[in-house]
């Protein structure tokens, strides 16, 4: 009789146990896509230094986009950030008017605003 009953009641705690997880939670997390201020100039300063070596390394102008265009997408920046980083090196390391027109008008066309 002790059995039966002792089995009763683990039957019953289990059934009333299972009944109250039919209602799973789920914690819902967003990731932030914007960077902290640090880590915004960082990679900055990451992508900046890659640039000048394509710029200064390379002699063709497409070979030279297409560089930039990969660090771009490996860079954790969005693209308009990554596009201004790009003119200001262009510019800081005196490259032609024409070269930079030309790599400009390779990334507006991977990157169209």
């Amino acid at each position: 009789m002790k059995f039966q009953l002792v089995l009763g009641l683990a039957g019953l705690l289990t059934f009333s146990s299972c009944q109250e997880n039919t209602v799973t939670k789920v914690k819902e997390t967003t990731q932030s896509q914007e960077l902290s201020k640090d880590d915004f100039y960082k990679q900055v300063d990451n992508l900046s230094r890659m640039v000048e070596k394509a710029l200064t390394v390379e002699v063709d102008n497409t070979v030279r986009a297409k560089r930039i265009l990969g660090f771009i997408k490996k860079s954790k920046l969005d693209p308009k950030s990554a596009k201004k980083t790009v003119m200001k090196m262009m510019q800081k390391t005196n490259t032609p008017i024409e070269d930079q027109k030309e790599i400009t008008y390779i990334l507006n066309k991977a990157f169209p605003n």
